[in-house]
């Protein structure tokens, strides 16, 4: 059987997924590093991180029988059309939940602090020791706002909770009451959030309800002093209003890790020398992750082989 890797992985990558893969299954890469090249239309079993899998896509692959994510969001999938066509796909529920409340944390630490200026200033031979003192600020003991309390919503909270942060948070699905109490979270509305919160930090799944979800009118009614962390999907914020926000000191910093490259004609562009941390969509992408994601791949592949259901399917 054909399994076939859609992204283009560095030559590290490529090894660590063939070691997990058992030896009956025959794993090829659109675009390879050092790996064998491989057809859509030889593929049975397709991985996917970022590839756009779309209509097109799916109908290049005649002999699909499942799309297998190395996450859990499915906006690049066409996903209406994968059921249409009866091909399952299958998500790693739960999977990167650890490494993305890692680094969005880090992001609350690195924008209080304001290492990115401090490392760029350092570097130039600048001493900035007195500049940003009076701007600085530790995370224990903040209000911190979580938006979505899904698994790394949660993750998240677990972590601030040693902190001492008070947390707040907000989700269309309430937690129950004993995991608001274990997390020590107080469910919120948005609206409050945005008013109390020191620190935000978006953790939902880009939909047509939560797209620009943050706009001009929520980065006003945040604090001056506040910092805005998104380690889902960039749209979530409008990113024209979030640039005017950080220019007029509307927020204290943001930080986004689902970006794309910069370039002149990008919405952050003209923000980039403020308290502005960019991370190409590295979230997730730690070796530990990884491991749990290529071993079920090869899970799902042999499941596949032998006739049987793959696991974490997409309802």
């Amino acid at each position: 059987m054909i399994a076939l890797y859609l992204d283009k992985l560095n030559a590290n990558m490529e090894k660590m997924l063939l070691e997990r893969m058992p030896a009956d299954i025959d794993v090829r890469f659109l675009n390879p590093a050092t790996g064998e090249k491989g057809e859509l239309a030889e593929a049975e079993m397709l991985i996917d991180t970022t590839y756009q899998v779309t209509r097109e896509v799916i109908d290049a692959a005649p002999k699909l029988r499942l799309i297998q994510r190395t996450g859990i969001g499915v906006d690049m999938i066409d996903t209406a059309y994968a059921r249409q066509k009866g091909i399952p796909i299958s998500v790693c529920r739960g999977f990167n939940s650890v490494s993305v409340a890692e680094l969005a944390i880090l992001d609350m630490l690195a924008l209080y602090r304001r290492l990115p200026f401090m490392d760029a200033s350092m570097k130039r031979g600048e001493w900035h020791t007195w500049t940003y003192r009076h701007a600085s600020y530790e995370l224990t003991g903040k209000n911190v706002g979580v938006v979505g309390a899904g698994a790394i919503g949660r993750h998240v909270m677990k972590r601030l909770k040693d902190f001492d942060c008070t947390l707040l948070y907000y989700d269309v699905r309430r937690l129950p009451p004993e995991t608001e109490k274990d997390l020590g979270a107080r469910f919120c509305s948005l609206e409050e959030i945005l008013k109390e919160a020191d620190v935000i930090t978006l953790h939902l799944p880009l939909l047509p309800s939560t797209k620009h979800m943050i706009g001009a009118r929520e980065l006003k009614r945040m604090k001056n002093t506040a910092a805005l962390v998104n380690c889902a999907r960039d749209m979530l914020i409008d990113l024209d209003a979030l640039a005017d926000a950080l220019l007029n000191g509307e927020i204290m910093g943001a930080a986004i890790d689902v970006f794309g490259p910069l370039t002149e004609q990008s919405p952050l562009y003209r923000a980039r020398d403020c308290n502005l941390i960019l991370t190409p969509h590295i979230g997730a992408a730690t070796f530990d992750n990884y491991d749990r994601v290529y071993r079920l791949c090869a899970v799902n592949a042999e499941h596949l082989l032998h006739g049987e259901e793959p696991e974490d399917l997409l309802k």
